[in-house]
């Protein structure tokens, strides 16, 4: 895989380790910077204290699950210009409406095609910016 022009800070929130090293490598390979937490309450005080540019977070996770953490950062003024994306081995229809009516940018199943992966992750970082962009803007003429 080709590296990324603009590598991002990306955080992967997932129980399972082996799913945490899969996605780590192949996001790693695309050129990005990749941290990791193995529950959601792991991973919501790395996003606190962290500067992510985007989130990748199983919803089924011991001490707190995925719908949690995201309906966390969707409160939050800061966290909620995160861009997350939801990963699951459920690919069921109600939990992908779920995530998206809960305001997820996206919604991956396991395992993850690293091909799907790369598409998702760098249209959701080129939206992100471009809202990042509209922001600054707003600001400058306010």
């Amino acid at each position: 895989m080709i590296a990324s022009a603009h590598p991002a800070h990306l955080l992967v929130v997932d129980d399972n380790k082996v799913n945490r090293m899969m996605l780590s490598r192949n996001l790693g390979l695309q050129g990005h910077i990749v941290e990791t937490a193995e529950n959601g309450e792991e991973g919501l005080e790395k996003i606190r204290s962290g500067t992510f540019d985007l989130v990748l977070l199983d919803i089924d996770m011991p001490v707190m699950n995925g719908y949690e953490v995201l309906e966390a950062c969707l409160k939050d003024v800061e966290l909620r210009q995160i861009p997350i994306i939801m990963t699951s081995a459920m690919d069921e229809l109600d939990a992908v409406v779920k995530c998206v009516e809960l305001g997820a940018e996206d919604y991956l199943t396991k395992p993850v095609n690293p091909i799907l992966l790369r598409a998702r992750v760098n249209a959701s970082l080129e939206k992100k910016r471009l809202r990042d962009e509209q922001r600054k803007l707003f600001r400058t003429f306010a």
